[in-house]
């Protein structure tokens, strides 16, 4: 379904879909962030393996109830979701996700004697890999399961399914996006506009498409503020983790270790926690060509958002880009949900 093997990678049916490997520049992008009036990272910077590997151990705490609220939903009525992709049909993961989750998912397929084509888009070669690999491994004697990977970013899987025009294998696309990721955005808009990204690129290519959506909708405060307590330790090097990251990504030592201290803040308007790297002395970042910038004691460093949209809100965005809800599917607490969303 795409036509550039990945070089190096284990397994066979992984493929490279972008269009320019040296297109994203993360250092410069670092840099960018850094000189801005408002400074921030790159939220790519939580992702690497490392962080990858520290969100799986934060997702487990107790009082992380996204995680535990998701896995409830998919394990009470993953039969449900399944039985509403077509037989046959594409199921694109947007991020290979957590393989405790996936799992659920294919073993309902399997269970089902539904054949579906499972497709894993992610930035990391490696975490791919791992992850595809423990997949084949569960589904090896599966007749209804296949299983594929693309490397690259959300453009450059726009840009691939705009290219999947006449594919005659193919004529529906469910994409799914778990794990609360879509109020990872900065914005509700942005959130609408991203959906109907992806859509435009399914009707260009005559793709009947819908998505497997899962949003945080708790509004109690203290709930969600107990979640990301960042004085438990795996939450608090989750987030440090982002220095260590542009450390690598730059050579050296832009961000010092031990200047920062990981800080949560509930942004009211925009309904969601805001995390922050807050400098606990003041510090002189030197970049490249020896520009510096002052972080002065106490500034903050934007990190990533993560949104705590009601139904309603998340209702009117799927609304905006040409999306109505069909189903939806909550936990026993009614603080998460996964919606379905048909053109």
């Amino acid at each position: 379904m795409a036509s550039t093997p990945a070089q190096g990678d284990e397994i066979t049916s992984i493929f490279d879909i972008r269009r320019d490997v040296f297109s994203f520049d993360l250092a410069a992008e670092i840099c960018q962030s850094l000189k801005a009036p408002s400074l921030s990272l790159p939220s790519l910077l939580l992702w690497d393996d490392r962080g990858q590997q520290l969100f799986d151990e934060f997702s487990q705490v107790p009082a992380y109830y996204p995680f535990h609220a998701e896995i409830e939903i998919l394990n009470r009525h993953g039969a449900e979701i399944c039985r509403i992709v077509p037989p046959g049909g594409v199921l694109l993961e947007l991020g290979c996700g957590a393989i405790r989750k996936t799992k659920s998912i294919l073993f309902n397929f399997h269970q089902q004697r539904k054949r579906v084509h499972y497709i894993a888009l992610d930035v990391s070669p490696q975490g791919l890999n791992t992850s595809l690999s423990q997949l084949k491994s569960i589904f090896k004697d599966s007749p209804y399961i296949s299983i594929t990977g693309l490397i690259g970013t959300y453009d450059d899987c726009v840009t691939w399914l705009r290219g999947l025009k006449h594919h005659d294998e193919l004529n529906s696309v469910t994409i799914m996006w778990l794990g609360n990721s879509i109020a990872n955005l900065d914005s509700k808009e942005e959130a609408s506009n991203f959906l109907h990204r992806f859509r435009s690129a399914c009707e260009s290519s005559g793709l009947d498409c819908q998505f497997i959506v899962s949003t945080d909708i708790c509004q109690r405060i203290n709930k969600v503020l107990d979640a990301y307590d960042l004085k438990r330790s795996t939450p608090r090097e989750f987030f440090l983790n982002a220095a260590r990251a542009a450390n690598l990504a730059l050579g050296y030592d832009v961000l010092p270790a031990d200047s920062w201290e990981p800080v949560a803040c509930l942004d009211e308007h925009q309904g969601a926690v805001v995390f922050y790297l807050e400098a606990t002395r003041n510090v002189h970042i030197v970049l490249p060509r020896a520009e510096r910038v002052l972080v002065a004691r106490g500034d903050r460093i934007r990190l990533v958002s993560s949104g705590k949209w009601d139904e309603v809100s998340v209702d009117g965005l799927c609304a905006w880009a040409g999306f109505r809800v069909q189903q939806r599917w909550k936990d026993t607490s009614g603080d998460y949900c996964i919606f379905m969303l048909k053109k």
